[in-house]
């Protein structure tokens, strides 16, 4: 059996009913069948899910559309968050040990480890929800709603007097309303309910919540009724894409000022070629960049770094290497290899999802990116496809 990552666009061609063709269909199906004849591990990420979820009320639909085909493919196949990868990498890099081969949650769980004090789902809240609209009905005002409502919740735990009403309710009601505002498995919203009515411990809700957020269908189906949810998911990505994004036009704007200058001076007729003065610049440039990439993630997670070299990253830390190289040999393109377009926020985005390339063996990435992040896969012998209409041969292929 092989692995395989799709780029996040590939479940939205191959779902929105816009894009929609005969070839899609058809490789849809023969994607489908890899599958669930065991014969391709097909694997997702967070990247992937922040990707997919909808940024508005009008695109929920067809983010559901995704997931559902995210999950058909990929089952429980999650690659581990980013804070996980990064931390495994980095205690490569300190102990001098390889790099682990095997990135797989073997929960399915995308995302970081959640406290359950911090997780969007708390029954007792829906619950304190319902008593102020009963009171509201009874024409208290917003004043005396809010007061009674302290006496109902502190510091974000339900207080004994809530507690004791919640334990002669009927859990099915609760269920009920868990299930409206949050679509789930009814078995884990069954969880919830209980522990609710102190009859499930911590362990089990939390359990429940989690198994909850691994299965990214579901998760989108929150969304729809739970909007508001989806942005801080959505700008896991969106937003360090528009920042880097930013921060690399300027720094091509600079490039490009800065060779022009070269040039009228006469003191580097070609300092955009192979042992020109921006080239020469623009890799030392890499070099500490991706050094000091790797120091804040490093220091993002507790581990302070001694001096290591480039190189070092390249051995130990193969997926951080692919995503800071893959990044700024994108820039570069338009900086010195004469490509006209702007650099686009979908750049870094792109460099994210590279992280996990060296830990599959079959790599989607847009046309674009695809030989930037496959000439820095190449120690782990990963195929970057370019397009998905290569797709299934490049598969039938290593399946050979």
């Amino acid at each position: 059996m092989i692995t395989c990552y799709l780029d996040s666009q590939d479940y939205s061609a191959l779902t929105d009913p816009k894009q929609d063709s005969f070839d899609r269909r058809k490789i849809k199906k023969a994607l489908l069948h890899l599958a669930r004849s065991k014969q391709v591990r097909f694997a997702f990420s967070a990247a992937a899910v922040c990707e997919s979820v909808a940024l508005t009320a009008d695109t929920a639909h067809l983010a559901e559309l995704k997931a559902e085909l995210l999950s058909e493919l990929c089952g429980s196949n999650a690659l581990v968050s980013f804070d996980r990868l990064v931390r495994a990498e980095i205690n490569s890099l300190v102990l001098g040990t390889t790099p682990p081969r095997d990135m797989f949650d073997p929960l399915g769980r995308w995302f970081p480890e959640i406290p359950i004090d911090e997780t969007p789902v708390q029954p007792w809240e829906r619950m304190r929800e319902l008593a102020e609209e009963e009171m509201k009905a009874m024409g208290f005002s917003r004043q005396e709603r809010r007061a009674k409502a302290r006496t109902l919740i502190k510091n974000g735990k339900p207080r004994q007097m809530l507690i004791s009403q919640l334990a002669q309710q009927d859990s099915t009601v609760l269920i009920t309303e868990l299930l409206k505002k949050y679509p789930m498995r009814p078995e884990f919203a069954e969880v919830m309910g209980r522990y609710a009515l102190g009859n499930a411990t911590e362990k089990d809700f939390n359990d429940a919540l989690m198994d909850s957020l691994s299965d990214p269908h579901w998760m989108m189906r929150w969304f729809t009724t739970e909007h508001a949810l989806s942005s801080p998911i959505a700008d896991m990505v969106r937003k360090p894409g528009r920042e880097l994004g930013q921060a690399m036009r300027s720094l091509a704007e600079i490039s490009a000022r800065w060779a022009t200058s070269l040039r009228n001076a006469g003191l580097d007729t070609d300092p955009t070629g192979k042992r020109g003065e921006i080239t020469l610049r623009w890799q030392e440039m890499e070099e500490r960049q991706l050094i000091s990439v790797a120091q804040r993630m490093a220091g993002a997670i507790g581990i302070e770094l001694g001096e290591f070299e480039g190189k070092d990253f390249d051995t130990h830390c193969p997926g951080v290497s692919a995503g800071v190289r893959s990044m700024y040999s994108s820039v570069w393109a338009t900086v010195g290899g004469g490509r006209r377009e702007e650099i686009s926020d979908s750049q870094p985005v792109d460099a994210l999802h590279a992280l996990y390339a060296p830990y599959v063996q079959v790599f989607r990435a847009d046309r674009f990116m695809a030989p930037h992040i496959q000439k820095h896969v190449r120690n782990a012998a990963t195929v970057v496809v370019p397009r998905l209409s290569q797709l299934v041969d490049t598969l039938d292929k290593r399946l050979c």
